[in-house]
């Protein structure tokens, strides 16, 4: 007999669709008969399979080891190895039984492009598989991840569903916009005054680039929606406060680029015409960099959250500061000490980022 006990990350979800995920290649046809035989309960009773599973609750299979073996694809207690090191408790920022925040360095992909690539997914699973928080069972029901991505390049915030209930919300409130998504972006030029720019994107999949324009130029096109707010500006700089209503594809790299003030360091949208390009490249080697100036240093929630987000509504998480966004900041807008007040955002644990 196998017995499993369903965890806070496990609730929520229909009897059968937990089933199919703990024993993969077992079909629908299969399973229900098991549940009429009584040979897969629910605490210790017989069950239809249409009852949603609550933390707590037990399902036994009364299956011979090899059974379940076969049903399952893995030895019931095989748990992979999902990153060669786990998240740095250092860049956690926020964490429950439901939910983490955490910052993503520049540089580390939000969830991983190939087999063995490495991204703060995978690193914080390896993060919860290293606490014991996962087990076998629980990956095969549901496998914790991220929610919102942010470019290879782009450093700041992302939140991670350690639940299955945590995940449709996080899901549902990125959705339907209410998850305010804050950056910090070091551009070329003197953008003068606030803007709330309503464009449209397309992204040509096979070179992985976006371009913009003030109507659709295809069944394709994608509307965007971001404003802008100038903070502070050097003789050839502007650090402006960004806020994404959408959250497409390379969406503030690509639009600032279309405006004409492309951001520091990103070789992707890089401005053609001369005195912008000549600039790039003198910061790009003045501060070693190695990728876009852009921090998404903030994360608001939405008040009246249910109750597995409820540590989270209408509460705002915050962002440390990167070391190269740091130097440009000082080098080039002259802030000194803590400038955190100039920023508008409370001055977060320093991270050795």
């Amino acid at each position: 007999m196998k017995q499993f006990t369903i965890t806070e990350a496990e609730q929520g979800q229909r009897l059968t669709k937990y089933l199919a995920r703990l024993l993969p290649n077992a079909g629908s046809g299969f399973l229900y008969k098991m549940l009429r035989k009584k040979n897969i309960t629910l605490n210790g009773a017989k069950a239809d399979g249409s009852e949603t599973v609550k933390s707590g609750d037990v399902i036994c299979m009364f299956f011979s080891d090899e059974t379940f073996t076969s049903f399952s694809g893995k030895p019931a207690e095989a748990l992979p190895v999902f990153a060669k090191r786990a998240f740095s408790k250092n860049q956690i920022v926020f964490e429950n039984t439901q939910v983490i925040i955490a910052f993503k360095p520049a540089g580390l992909l939000s969830q991983k492009d190939s087999s063995d690539s490495e991204s703060v997914n995978e690193q914080l699973l390896q993060y919860l598989a290293d606490k014991g928080e996962l087990t076998p069972a629980s990956l095969a029901a549901f496998k914790p991840s991220v929610c919102n991505r942010l470019d290879r390049n782009t450093a700041g915030l992302v939140v991670f569903a350690k639940t299955l209930q945590a995940g449709r919300e996080l899901n549902r409130i990125i959705r339907e916009r209410d998850l305010g998504k804050y950056y910090y972006v070091i551009s070329i030029g003197r953008f003068e005054k606030p803007l709330d720019s309503r464009l449209y994107v397309n992204k040509d999949k096979e070179t992985n680039v976006v371009t913009v324009s003030e109507k659709p130029v295809s069944s394709d096109s994608l509307p965007v929606h971001t404003e802008f707010v100038p903070v502070l500006h050097s003789d050839e700089l502007t650090l402006l406060r960004v806020r994404l209503h959408t959250g497409r594809s390379h969406q503030i790299r690509s639009v600032l680029s279309y405006l004409g003030y492309p951001v520091l360091g990103d070789p992707k949208y890089a401005s053609e015409a001369d005195a912008i390009a000549a600039v790039q490249k003198k910061l790009r080697i003045k501060h070693h960099l190695h990728g876009q100036q852009l921090l998404a240093y903030a994360l608001t929630f939405p008040t009246d959250l249910p109750e597995c987000l409820k540590e989270l509504s209408g509460k705002a998480f915050y962002a440390p500061v990167p070391a190269d966004f740091d130097e440009v900041l000082r080098q080039e807008f002259s802030l000194k000490g803590d400038y955190h007040a100039v920023l508008q955002i409370p001055r977060p644990q320093r991270l050795p980022v």
